[in-house]
């Protein structure tokens, strides 16, 4: 089974912020790549409740099916590979492909023929190495919306902390809460759904 935990810090961007950081880190348009998630749940939200998210990430001709639940304050990321075919049946026919992935949801209760594929999030990103982590830029489309922001992940928690709390004073970006994706995605579909 491929699992890893996330130690990860966000903040959202406005786009001069985001245009800033791209010139201060040289991150030309070439450095960004599409990477497109599309998510799932059940009718009532079953996962969202329990703070858990399901995912397709297709990126640079790779499908990566993910489960993230909380674990002891971060995230545990459990990962299947699926081929084209594979994520396109789950998502154009609900057909679940059997595997690591199905057994975590199986084992926490969720019934998989009752999961709905909830529509696309598409984000450019770049990404490079930054202070012994690994930093974000993502500007990402979804609905009608479109946002920006920046991430960092790290392998210590309070290290990565102190890093990114010092990049966002030395850039002067004020500190924002930053829902992840899946959240804000859920928030404006909501919002459409009204």
């Amino acid at each position: 089974m491929s699992q890893e935990l996330e130690i990860e810090f966000k903040n959202m961007l406005t786009r001069e912020e985001f245009d800033d950081l791209c010139r201060r880190f040289n991150i030309s348009d070439h450095a960004f790549f599409r990477q497109t998630n599309d998510y799932f749940d059940t009718a009532d939200f079953k996962l969202r409740r329990a703070k858990t998210a399901l995912r397709i990430r297709r990126a640079e001709g790779r499908f990566d099916f993910t489960l993230k639940q909380p674990h002891d304050g971060v995230i545990l990321e459990t990962h299947q590979p699926l081929s084209e075919e594979e994520a396109g049946c789950l998502i154009n026919t609900g057909k679940f492909p059997q595997g690591d992935v199905c057994d975590c949801l199986v084992r926490q209760g969720i019934h998989i023929n009752k999961l709905d594929h909830l529509g696309t999030l598409t984000t450019r990103r770049a990404q490079f190495p930054y202070k012994n982590g690994e930093l974000f830029l993502d500007h990402s489309f979804y609905f009608d919306h479109e946002d920006y922001e920046l991430e960092f992940e790290a392998a210590d928690r309070a290290a990565g902390r102190q890093v990114f709390a010092q990049l966002l004073s030395a850039c002067r970006i004020p500190e924002r809460p930053s829902l992840n994706k899946i959240l804000r995605f859920y928030h404006y579909k909501k919002g459409m759904e009204r």
